[in-house]
């Protein structure tokens, strides 16, 4: 996949506001999670005698309601507004990604409501969440999407009332022109004011009782945190620094990665996202320890430049790309991914 043309096309497709909604970071250079995969070095292995290369993932009972089984191991991350990029918004996201087999997380901050949404979606999908102050909003929100189907739950940890992009706070305050569809009370920075800053591990077993669901934590840079999380009931912990639009000098996911993995991929599946944009990232993730590979604004631009054509494409894009990179490097399966095949990336 050629990111930074696609990028540049989405660009051009977006308006002002969209671009400026979706590209923004608290600060800093916007390329720099990207760069932190670059500088792991893939280490192909000779002599492995590969027939075929599989890239499927199995999703157990207790990661996704029923199971699952994923063609892929790439995820589309939750990404708020999606009607910015694309009149259909979430329900072409969720139709790409039902016709490349792959995982949606689908954002509560959405601009197609949650049951609407659920009619196209034809794959596996999981509802992201945030605490409300008013409970019974997020109850309400909970009880539509277990009803729509939602295989999991993902409650997002890194509080976003204050988020310090400069560029999110103009855009959602003054001149979105779409509104979040599953709070048809609110505006953006009244549903922002409303999300409950106070998060303890406590609320990760008060939203698996409320839903039924396995629940996955979202927001977790330390593996002391990811400890915390999964002894207080999470089914599995998601390494994201929110597209570095919360914290100035974030650390790239790929920095930290390894040391949750450490700590509780033996308990539950860690997924990963941050600047993954080319399968040789999906590989380099992989072989940290990842069980998924969030996707994020790559998403956004496909779905600005050719709707749900331009997601497919970008999902089985990737997904070749990981094909391909693996076959080179001497992988047939994810599973036989490790730290063997990056030179100078952490050991176990």
């Amino acid at each position: 996949m050629e990111y930074e043309a696609l990028r540049d096309a989405a660009r051009a497709a977006l308006s002002p506001t969209g671009w400026q909604f979706y590209s923004s970071v608290a600060g800093g250079d916007p390329d720099t999670d990207h760069d932190a995969w670059q500088r792991l070095h893939v280490l192909p292995r000779m002599f492995a005698g590969l027939a075929s290369v599989d890239v499927s993932v199995r999703l157990p009972v207790a990661a996704h309601r029923g199971g699952a089984i994923l063609p892929s191991p790439f995820v589309v991350a939750p990404t708020a507004a999606q009607q910015l990029a694309h009149p259909d918004g979430e329900s072409a996201t969720a139709t790409a990604a039902g016709s490349a087999g792959a995982l949606m997380i689908y954002s509560s901050s959405a601009t197609v409501e949650v049951s609407e949404f659920a009619q196209s979606a034809t794959g596996p999908w999981w509802a992201q969440v945030y605490f409300m102050k008013d409970r019974g909003l997020t109850k309400d929100y909970v009880e539509r999407a277990v009803a729509a189907g939602a295989g999991a739950l993902v409650l997002t940890l890194d509080y976003p009332g204050t988020i310090a992009s400069p560029g999110f706070r103009s855009a959602t305050r003054s001149k979105m022109g779409v509104r979040p569809a599953n709070y048809p009370s609110l505006d953006w920075s009244e549903m922002a004011d409303e999300m409950d800053p106070a998060i303890t591990t406590d609320h990760i077993a008060a939203l698996a009782d409320m839903s039924g669901l396995p629940v996955h934590v979202k927001g977790i840079m330390r593996a002391s945190d990811a400890a915390r999380a999964i002894q207080g009931g999470a089914s599995g912990i998601i390494v994201s620094n929110h597209g570095r639009r919360q914290v100035p000098g974030v650390a790239s996911t790929a920095a930290v990665l390894a040391e949750v993995v450490d700590e509780v991929a033996a308990e539950a599946p860690v997924i990963v996202d941050g600047g993954i944009r080319h399968g040789v990232d999906a590989l380099r993730a992989i072989a940290l320890g990842a069980t998924l590979v969030g996707i994020g604004r790559p998403i956004l631009w496909g779905l600005a430049t050719e709707g749900a054509t331009g997601v497919e494409g970008v999902l089985l894009g990737l997904a070749e790309e990981l094909r391909n990179t693996m076959a080179s490097c001497g992988a047939p399966t994810l599973a036989s991914l490790d730290r063997g095949f990056l030179h100078n990336g952490p050991r176990v």
